[in-house]
């Protein structure tokens, strides 16, 4: 397992911007837990004063005090479940790994030898949890600008970033129709594992409506995840970067396309021999993956490949 790197991108890798992640923070296991821990308990407390379990002053209605000591609980409840779950999959990791040395995917990740599914609706879900969330932080904001007086820079801000936040919407409006026009997608594998040097040959289910697709694009693709830090002193943040490794494309046109309606459209590539394996299990993890898009269908798949022992 490998810790968390700090630095610059790879040598010549180009940065995939607003790339789903498999990083889900840029912080884990011990650290994601004793962070977590301040924000439960600051929450937890928060949410006590509200519900008056605890005595203390309070300059706001009780319902609005209960919404902000929320947001430090599930934020902390989140970090806590994050870093336990990290403790225990390298625990897992070790185990397995001493265990069945020369098939290093057994431990790595809990993969399907049939294939890897795409869920749109999960997809969907999460964007619509991302703009509720980011409508309810501003909740506090509105509150005070409109029952505070002088403080009407709170409401303009609020209102700026409420109108910002319609971007979330646009975002999930179109994975909904996404969803209701194609439905999830699936990736058959046609063996498993896939070692570098060697063929990549998978089948892609295709989704409903394929014939209203006029060019589908299917791109393999390496991917390194770092936990880039930007900025100076006080304004310093780190972030989950993703860096291509390596991409080949193949293209399919409408009359391909129309071929394989209501089947499997084949894919096959060839898998360079000099480029990193899968590690999933590290973080941040180093993957491989196929990327479908056409039109307003889109789907992202992870694919078993390493390095032969």
């Amino acid at each position: 397992m490998r810790q968390p790197m700090l630095g610059p991108a790879p040598t010549g890798a180009p940065v995939l911007l607003d790339h789903p992640a498999q990083s889900l923070t840029t912080i884990d296991r011990w650290a994601s837990v004793f962070f977590g821990l301040l924000f439960l308990s600051c929450g937890g407390f928060i949410m006590a004063v509200a519900l008056q379990l605890v005595p203390g002053k309070k300059n706001a209605p009780n319902a609005l005090i209960a919404l902000i000591g929320s947001f430090f609980f599930l934020g902390g409840l989140f970090f806590v479940v994050h870093g336990i779950h990290g403790l225990i999959r390298r625990a897992l990791y070790k185990r397995q790994i001493v265990g069945q040395p020369s098939q290093p995917w057994l431990a790595d990740h809990h993969w399907h030898r049939e294939g890897f599914s795409f869920s749109a609706f999960q997809a969907m879900v999460s964007r619509l949890a991302a703009a509720i969330f980011w409508y309810a932080f501003l909740v506090p904001f509105f509150w005070i600008g409109i029952t505070e007086r002088g403080a009407r820079v709170f409401l303009f801000g609020a209102e700026l970033f409420a109108l910002v936040g319609l971007f979330f919407w646009v975002r999930w409006a179109k994975m909904m129709r996404d969803l209701l026009h194609h439905g999830n997608s699936f990736l058959a594998f046609n063996a498993f594992p896939y070692f570098l040097g060697g063929p990549f040959q998978a089948r892609l289910r295709a989704p409903r409506h394929l014939d209203s697709i006029q060019e589908l694009t299917v791109t393999l693709r390496c991917v390194q995840e770092r936990y880039v830090e930007s900025g100076v002193g006080n304004n310093r943040s780190t972030q989950v970067a993703c860096f291509e490794l390596y991409r080949e494309v193949a293209t399919f046109d409408h009359e391909q396309l129309l071929g394989v309606a209501s089947s499997y459209l084949p894919i096959s590539f060839g898998l360079p021999d000099c480029k990193s394996p899968t590690r999933l299990a590290d973080t941040p993890p180093t993957y491989w993956e196929i990327e479908a898009r056409g039109g307003d269908y889109q789907a992202y798949f992870l694919i078993p490949v390493y390095r032969t022992v």
